[in-house]
This record gives C-alpha cells, structure tokens and sequence, in this order.
C-alpha cells in the first residue's frame, strides 16, 4: 500500500537589507548682502562653505569693515576670505573652537601687516561673526558688533556679544537696555580686527548643539540697527527663507538705514540618509 506524503516546501530566505536609516542634520544657506540707501559701496562681506563637500560641516562668515578709501571693504573681505580659508585648510587638525581662535588671530595679523603696508589701507579694520557647524555642534567666533542670533522653539538668543563702549556700559548696570539699544555712540568699537595690536575674539567654548529645526542669522549692524529683537524673531518665523530674506531686505531699507546691511541664514534640517549595517561579512576584527 502506498503512502502519499506531503512535502513541506523550503521557505525562500528573507533578503536582508544591509542598510539602516539615520536623520542627520545638514545646513542650508541663504544670504544677502547690500548697499542700502545711505551708501555708495558696500563694506560688508559675506562667506560661506561646506568643508569636505558634506552639508554637515558648514563655516559661515559675516564681515563689516571700516576705514577710508573703501580700506572697509578690503579688510571685511580679506576677514572672509582669511577665516574660510584656514579653516578649510586646517579642518581636521585642531577642535572648531581652536581652529576658529586660530583662524581669528592669524586673519587679524595680516589685516593688521596689510594695513601697515599701505598708506590708504593704514587703520583699516573690520567686524567678523563666524561660525563652524561639525559633528552636530555650533561652534561661534566673534569680534565687534555684528551679530549671531538663534531661533529655537520659537525663543530667539543672541549668541554673540557686541564688544561696543555702550554695550560694556549697559553691562556694567550704567543704562538700560533701551538706552544702549538708542544710544547716539552704540556704534563705537571697543574691538574689531586690524584696529589694535591684539584681539580677544569671543569663542563659545564647548559649542550649541543644533537640532533639527533650528535657525541661525548671522548678520552685519545695519540690519539689527533698525531691527528689534522681536523684528528679527518675526521674521525668522516665516518659513520660506528666499521670501524672508527679501522680507528683511525690504524693511530695512524701509527705516532708511543708514549703513550697508548683510545676513546669513542657516537653516538645520533632518536629512534621511542610508548607512551601512554592521553584519558578519563587514565586520574587521
């Protein structure tokens, strides 16, 4: 007598995906950079780059300088070019932070040597705000009075601190915030590159770590001028960043500022990239 038997048939193996899923934050940059009504040239300068072709890394600079014989304009763009260059350079060499001190004492020395050099760019100087993003920390070198602002979470903060006589007066418990903000001599420089035998840039030592998100204006006085705190928060709400920077562009030219006028928005977003996953074949012992 026969027996019939069912053959149980082979499961076809599952495909394994070698791959996992991981957000990394990256940068994207917005700028502008004009005369505004009152100039005939524009002293400020603007840089920006991504170090190893990665929109993880980012060094962004703004630079507003100062001096006759449009002197301003040659230190603000030597300041831009100097600091994106050392950095770029120097990237993996020493920590963001030491690599900003560095990159901000060397652009100073040359501005200053420049300056010695020739007798229309004698006295020249120039603010510079500077940050490096690496590894998801923000990292900021600063010097003078322009600015870095973050907005998260809908709280605007002021990252930089302005080294003016009226500020260190308003630290000092002298004014108030509103008499430093009016002030006639708020534009007075305590320290700014090319001006004095050495600096002290202000460094944030073990950084800000961004989150998905997060935006960050970089940007010269002639925009924070004519700007409050809540101007600025406003419009770093919007949410498309081309129309806010025209938005901003509008408005100060609106209040008829009476300086050039820069800024450079960062925008940190998630960013959805395939990593390998470790398995018998791929990993060395």
């Amino acid at each position: 007598m026969g027996f019939l038997f069912s053959k149980k048939k082979k499961k076809a193996p599952k495909a394994t995906n070698n791959y996992q899923s991981q957000k990394r934050n990256c940068c994207e940059v917005h700028a502008v950079s004009e005369t505004g009504p009152a100039r005939d040239h524009n002293e400020d300068a603007i840089a920006f780059s991504f170090p190893e072709n990665d929109k993880q890394n980012l060094i962004a600079v703004v630079a507003d300088g100062m001096g006759g014989h449009n002197a301003g304009e040659v230190a603000s763009k030597m300041a831009c070019d100097l600091l994106l260059d050392y950095c770029m350079v120097n990237w993996s060499k020493h920590n963001p932070e030491k690599l900003l001190h560095k990159a901000f004492i060397k652009s100073h020395q040359e501005i200053v040597e420049s300056g010695n050099l020739n007798a229309e760019q004698k006295g020249m100087g120039t603010t510079a705000t500077s940050v490096i993003i690496k590894k998801g920390v923000c990292y900021l070198g600063h010097i003078g009075d322009s600015r870095a602002y973050m907005l998260r979470n809908d709280t605007l903060t002021q990252l930089s601190k302005d080294h003016t006589l009226v500020n260190q007066m308003f630290e000092g418990g002298e004014i108030t915030k509103e008499e430093r903000d009016e002030h006639p001599m708020k534009n007075v420089l305590l320290q700014a590159m090319g001006t004095t035998p050495s600096i002290e840039p202000q460094m944030i030592s073990d950084g800000i770590k961004i989150k998905e998100r997060d935006r960050l204006l970089l940007c010269s006085d002639g925009v924070n001028d004519v700007l409050s705190d809540d101007d600025i928060k406003d419009l770093l709400l919007m949410k498309q960043p081309e129309f806010m920077l025209e938005c901003l562009s509008s408005v100060v030219i609106s209040r008829k500022v009476s300086d050039n006028f820069s800024a450079l928005l960062i925008d940190i977003s998630a960013v959805i990239q395939a990593i390998p996953s470790e398995t018998k074949e791929n990993i060395v012992l």
